[in-house]
């Protein structure tokens, strides 16, 4: 039972972190923050700091559709019916994904507390061994983002997704927001987090919680 404890505490764990620094990217000031950063954003002709709001609030839970136009105050739709499916097939991808970090969250907690009642010594163990998977991880998908990541990127939304809305023009307002290289620079930022944030419980674990758990 302990072993499968420190298993499922050591992959719940890195989950959650994964998928709370990956929600950082449906956030309205993340999208702001590469506004007139990319090629395509030349050639936005509609309000870029409405859609973004627009966008990242259908996302969050703000906004119940992607019906927008221009501006506010245009009445028009400038998102293809294909980009709005597509749209809801990842808002339902982001939801699943949310609710499945907040249950590995509250598993690896509760796991925690009953390794830190059994034995100290395993759930110390535990989270210093942690980084093994996540290292791995990292290096794997960091590298293969960088060596090839057209390819890369195609493999993650044939995975995820079951149709080919995500096949969309150059000219379509998700591309001219968010083109190829915002992704590739949001994955490697979600990366680093991530690998930062293990890196960090590493040394909290060696330097603060080993003197308090084994003293």
């Amino acid at each position: 039972m302990m072993k499968i404890a420190k298993i499922v505490i050591s992959i719940t764990i890195p989950f959650f972190l994964l998928i709370l620094f990956a929600s950082f990217l449906t956030s309205k000031p993340y999208l702001l923050l590469s506004k007139g950063l990319y090629e395509s954003h030349e050639d936005v002709y509609f309000d870029h700091d409405y859609a973004v709001d627009r966008i990242a609030g259908y996302l969050n839970y703000r906004y119940n559709d992607l019906e927008f136009g221009l501006d506010e105050n245009d009445d028009s739709v400038i998102l293809r019916d294909i980009e709005i499916s597509h749209m809801v097939d990842v808002k339902n991808l982001y939801t699943y994904l949310r609710v499945a970090a907040i249950i590995s969250l509250i598993v690896a907690v509760s796991l925690s507390y009953m390794l830190y009642k059994v034995d100290k010594k395993e759930l110390y163990k535990t989270f210093k061994n942690m980084y093994l998977g996540p290292m791995f991880f990292v290096m794997f998908i960091g590298g293969y983002l960088i060596i090839d990541f057209d390819t890369a990127f195609t493999a993650f939304h044939q995975m995820f997704f079951t149709n080919d809305d995500w096949i969309l023009y150059s000219t379509d307002v998700l591309i001219i927001l968010l083109p190829t290289n915002f992704w590739m620079i949001s994955g490697l930022i979600i990366l680093t987090l991530f690998s930062s944030t293990i890196g960090l419980m590493y040394y909290i674990n060696e330097r603060y919680i080993k003197k308090a758990l084994l003293k």
